[in-house]
């Protein structure tokens, strides 16, 4: 039997269902780092991950690191599950496959209003994680000191899915 197939984003034909776990990650004179507006499917869980920044104090972060050597940089996104599975995002490859079962941590999409102190990006991780914390630490400019931590309620992730509203399937491959 092969490794399980993860999944690119969010499945077609299923309504999510929103959770209120919205986490600071970081927060600071001239900048704010938040994660919310999360939304849960029965594969997975997606997320905003918004920075403002105070653009009369500081400039903004660094872009997301394409390859792991630029992190040293470059900003990046962890996501640690509560039994130990961990994926650092690799924006190139989207987490390399060498961890099948998960968590796999993939860049949607991202728009950012430099002169106006704004980088929105959505993020999709996949499979759901087990009951307990669910970290999400950013890395800003590869500087440790600029590094925060959140966390999401695995068992409210998975409860969560449980009621997301299927409404089609989407056919496998024969």
């Amino acid at each position: 039997m092969g490794a399980p197939l993860r999944q690119s984003g969010p499945p077609g034909g299923v309504t999510p269902v929103a959770v209120p776990d919205d986490v600071v990650l970081i927060r600071s004179v001239a900048l704010v780092v938040w994660c919310g507006a999360v939304t849960v499917f029965p594969a997975g869980f997606e997320f905003t991950l918004l920075m403002l920044f105070d653009t009369n104090r500081t400039g903004p972060p660094a872009h997301f690191a394409l390859h792991p050597p630029e992190r040293g940089q470059m900003s990046w996104l962890e996501a640690r599950y509560a039994d130990g599975r961990h994926r650092a995002a690799d924006l190139n490859a989207n987490t390399p496959i060498d961890q099948p079962q998960g968590p796999h941590l993939m860049f949607q999409d991202g728009m950012a209003v430099w002169t106006e102190g704004w980088f929105r990006t959505r993020w999709w991780v996949t499979p759901l994680p087990p009951p307990g914390p669910v970290e999400l630490t950013i890395h800003l400019n590869g500087e440790q000191p600029r590094t925060g931590t959140g966390y999401l309620d695995g068992a409210a992730l998975a409860d969560a899915a449980a009621t997301a509203k299927v409404i089609w399937t989407e056919r496998s491959a024969d």
